[in-house]
Parts: C-alpha cells; sequence; structure tokens
C-alpha cells in the first residue's frame, strides 16, 4: 500500500515550539480549500495538509475502507516522528478524525471537528432517531449523479456548501478552479467517460467511498477520550445548526462554537472568526 504524502509548513525557528495540527479536507475536495486560513494557522502551529486517499496529491493512494484510511494516516503520524498530533477534520474529514481517535487514541492529543457530525445520514428509527442530517434519499442521488458526471456533481456540491451566504459567488468559482483545474480539462476532453474521475485528481472510486463512509458512519455511541472543539454554521444546509442540541446529550463535556451567517465551509467565508475559534480551543491544551 501506497504511503500519503504530506504538505507540511508553518515550523517557525528551532527554538520556537508549535503544536502539531493535521488538517483533513472533505468529500471531493482536497487541502487547497484550507488557503483562506493557512497563513494564520501557520503562525501558530505546525501544520500538515493530508489530501485523503484517491485525491489530489494522493490521487493514486487507495483505500477501500474506513480501516484502510486509519491504517494510513497511523503511519504518516508516525513518520511525521510527532507522539501526538492535534487533529482538525472537516465534513468527512470529521468522520476521519472521530475513526482516528476511536483507532489510535494514543496517537491523538485533540479533535476540531468543523461542520461535521457524529452520524452524517439520518436515522429515523424509534430506537435511535437522528433527524438533523442528510437524508439517505440525497445521498443516494449523488451517487447516481456521481457515475454520470463526475464534474457536475463535484460542482453542484461546491454551490450547495455555499448556499444562502452572502458575497461567496468569488470564492466558488476559486474553489471550482482548485478541484476542476484547467489542466484536467484538457485531459478530460477525450473521450473518457466521466464516471472515471478524472477531474482534479480525484478518482471515482474514492468518492464512492467518500458517499459510503458519510452514509454509514456512526459515533453516536463512541467513548470520547479526548478534548473535542464542535464548530457548526448557522447556514449549513449540509450539518444543520439544530443537531447541537443532540450532540449536547452525547458529548456533554465539548466545546461547541457557532459561526452564525457561515455555511458548509465556515473557514472560506469568516476566516478570521474561524481561525480566533480554533486557536482558542487548542491553545488552551498546550
Amino acid at each position: 500500500m501506497k504511503k500519503l504524502l504530506v504538505k507540511s509548513s508553518g515550523f517557525g525557528s528551532s527554538s520556537d515550539y508549535r503544536p502539531t495540527l493535521l488538517l483533513l479536507h472533505g468529500w471531493g475536495m482536497n487541502s487547497n480549500v484550507w488557503k483562506p486560513v493557512l497563513p494564520a494557522l501557520e503562525s501558530r502551529y505546525q501544520i500538515h495538509l493530508v489530501d485523503l486517499p484517491g485525491h489530489g496529491i494522493n490521487n493514486d493512494v487507495n483505500a477501500d475502507s474506513m480501516q484502510n484510511i486509519v491504517a494510513l494516516f497511523s503511519d504518516l503520524i508516525d513518520e511525521l516522528g510527532q507522539e501526538k498530533v492535534h487533529i482538525m477534520g472537516w465534513s468527512l474529514g470529521g468522520l476521519i478524525a472521530q475513526a482516528l481517535a476511536d483507532e489510535i487514541p494514543e496517537k491523538i492529543q485533540s479533535l476540531t471537528l468543523v461542520a461535521s457530525t457524529l452520524r452524517f445520514s439520518q436515522d429515523e428509527s424509534t430506537e435511535s432517531l437522528w433527524p438533523h442530517a442528510m437524508s439517505l434519499k440525497v445521498l443516494n442521488n449523488f451517487a447516481i449523479n456521481l457515475h454520470k458526471d463526475t464534474e457536475g456533481t463535484l460542482k453542484r456540491f461546491i454551490a450547495l456548501q455555499f448556499m444562502g451566504v452572502a458575497g461567496s459567488k468569488e470564492i466558488q468559482r476559486a474553489l471550482v478552479q482548485d478541484i476542476c483545474p484547467a489542466e484536467d480539462k484538457a485531459a478530460s476532453s477525450e473521450k473518457v467517460p466521466k464516471s472515471r474521475g478524472v477531474k482534479s485528481g480525484v478518482t471515482s472510486d474514492s468518492l464512492t467511498l467518500g458517499l459510503k463512509l458519510l452514509a454509514e458512519s456512526d459515533f453516536r455511541n463512541s467513548v470520547s477520550q479526548h478534548p473535542q472543539h464542535w464548530l457548526f454554521a448557522g447556514k449549513d444546509r449540509l450539518i444543520p445548526a439544530d443537531v447541537i442540541n443532540d450532540l449536547k446529550s452525547l458529548r456533554s463535556d465539548a466545546q461547541i462554537t457557532l459561526l452564525e451567517n457561515a455555511g458548509h465551509a465556515p473557514f472560506m467565508t469568516h476566516p478570521d472568526e474561524f481561525v480566533s475559534a480554533v486557536s482558542t480551543f487548542i491553545d488552551t491544551l498546550e
């Protein structure tokens, strides 16, 4: 199995101790999503940007289960030479962060979970009602459309993340360029089925696995062993802020921040507020 590549920055001088922060992006994206907050984070922490398996610079790294992903990240943390790391995961990256905390707790110092949740899909059974989440029907439609039009599905997903957020059009355009860069369009102009996943170095297998993890991952019964900071957004159409009340009953010791005017990607539209909330949490642990 190939190893994960990582982009690292923010080390400062040899005498300048900085906590280590591992950043995990969301479904269909790559580590470019963190650009709006990267300079501010680099001034405070040792930053390690990781493209998920099948994404970005790791598009040739294969993983077919959450267990595979955990194993890859466990090896990566060892290679970084860190005893423990702070992890910040956005959306799907937040689910992966929780899996890492469950499976390799000795390597994790804290979790910062951005626009994420304990369970991404709805559970409407009478025994375990979890209504404040995306319906399985919507996730299934994403899976169906993904194989018909990979680029179009990713673009619609990007638009959904910013719906109702003022002044986000330019951010959306820049994100589309990062995820579907011009050089990939030349490759995709050949007669290659869109379902092959040629856009932005994202493989269709990794996108399919991501949707499976979003539909099936459930951390409601996990025992929290690490300090947790959950950041929600008031205009998030994917993870509604109403889930906060459900979260409080299951993670009573977690810190929770709500950015009222942000959408699913608060670090892109409200970077200053976001960095302030993140650093306040992590710095109190050091």
